[in-house]
């Protein structure tokens, strides 16, 4: 496996479970594998820099091989953020697939392997990169089956803007690389279509699937657990709180909940908004928080644990997802899983999941007024917000499969290729 994830936030236990949960799948299930990783993964790195702890997560049967990628912060002189998001983006397009490839190459060399897998967008770059080596190489070298993995796209909305489409080079390549098995996260941002337009020899390899749910875990609080949640986090029995739980990045669109916010005060003084996850994007939010004079309505509590997140659900009084692409990734299924009422935009395939006035509030709009007019709504009418819930916790119930089920999936489908190479 190839990643430019990054390996701190699973030994930390913290962000989006699926990276630890399948190379979990595999160990289990007796597979070795062999991840080849940078120090700093492309997801989680904040401008400015932070201390990563040197140990990769333990799993069974999975090594890491991890591998410095040089920067310009390496040369420790303060950078503009322009520069600074210049070098990130140039080192995760051509340096790392470079790198990566290189010393892929060298441990195929070395020991026997039965498939390559490209985790997500510059894990296939760096695969696309290796597998024109090994041709070059050892052409009359037997073909290892390759697995193309992606947690969802940012590139529906570029696909019929030219200008849009350039600025998304990366993502392009990479969906457009070849591979037997093409694994698809079915988040919301319709990547079973941008895979039938940029890579049509992908129809008939394509699983379009939902991440699973550790469903024994996510569930509605009695009101004891609720209770205890909503003290541990110090909000008052009066306290309407909504939560976000995201990577804070520019298209998720926390700004839209904090312009939002002075107008919910204005009618609901005790209204709070809690914002879990960190990214780069999170001084410039803390800003505008602070330009809007938000004061202690609204709390950054910053990167959480996976299964404290849970914590905040129990506590929180409605969940509010208001992103530019999709609406419809892990954070929501976590929260209808909860039985917590939704409000979301209609973006994507997010109505697949929300259903207005059924299983929450599907907005048409995000501008601060619009926002503000639901939870207000919500918050005025408990018998709604209860009603909303149930809805959400039922669909979840039938629709949502849990990791093991999901993850049972992959296994199958990768263990029939490899079967099928080896005849």
């Amino acid at each position: 496996m190839v990643c430019a994830l990054d390996l701190w936030s699973l030994a930390e236990r913290r962000g989006a479970p699926t990276l630890e949960r399948t190379l979990q799948a595999y160990g289990q299930a007796g597979h070795r594998v062999h991840v080849v990783a940078p120090l700093v993964g492309a997801n989680h790195f904040y401008f400015g820099g932070r201390p990563r702890p040197a140990e990769p997560p333990s799993i069974p049967n999975a090594t890491f091989e991890r591998f410095h990628l040089p920067s310009l912060a390496d040369l420790r002189l303060p950078l503009p953020g322009v520069v600074a998001k210049a070098d990130q983006k140039l080192r995760f397009a051509l340096l790392f697939p470079a790198m990566a490839a290189r010393l892929a190459e060298r441990r195929l060399r070395e020991g026997s392997f039965d498939l390559l897998y490209g985790y997500e967008v510059h894990g296939l770059l760096a695969v696309r990169r290796l597998r024109r080596r090994l041709r070059r190489a050892q052409p009359s070298r037997r073909r290892l089956p390759t697995v193309a993995r992606f947690q969802g796209t940012v590139v529906h909305p570029a696909l019929d803007s030219r200008c849009a489409y350039y600025r998304k080079f990366e993502e392009v390549l990479a969906l457009r690389t070849p591979a037997d098995l093409y694994i698809m996260t079915d988040d919301g941002t319709r990547g079973d279509e941008v895979l039938a337009r940029l890579n049509p020899s992908s129809a008939g390899r394509v699983r379009f699937w939902r991440n699973g749910l550790d469903l024994l875990h996510l569930h509605p609080p009695s009101p004891e657990e609720r209770s205890d949640s909503r003290r541990a986090l110090g909000l008052a029995e009066g306290d309407f709180a909504a939560v976000m739980a995201s990577r804070l990045a520019l298209w998720k669109r926390v700004d839209r909940a904090l312009r939002a916010w002075p107008l919910v005060t204005a009618v609901l003084p005790e209204a709070r908004l809690l914002i879990v996850g960190d990214g780069e994007e999170r001084g410039n939010l803390e800003a505008l928080a602070r330009q809007l004079q938000l004061g202690e309505a609204v709390r950054f509590v910053g990167a959480v644990p996976q299964p404290e997140v849970r914590g905040y659900l129990w506590a929180a009084d409605l969940f509010l997802s208001l992103n530019d692409l999709s609406n419809a990734g892990n954070p929501l299924l976590e929260a209808m899983a909860c039985g917590l009422p939704v409000v979301t935009l209609d973006t994507g395939d997010t109505r697949d999941l929300v259903r207005d006035s059924d299983t929450g509030r599907l907005l048409s709009s995000g501008d601060a007024e619009a926002v503000a007019t639901a939870v207000v709504d919500l918050a005025r009418d408990p018998d709604r917000r209860c009603r909303l819930a149930a809805g959400a916790r039922r669909f979840a119930q039938e629709n949502f499969w849990t990791w093991e089920e999901r993850l049972a999936a992959e296994l199958r489908e990768v263990e029939a290729l490899v079967e099928g190479q080896g005849r």
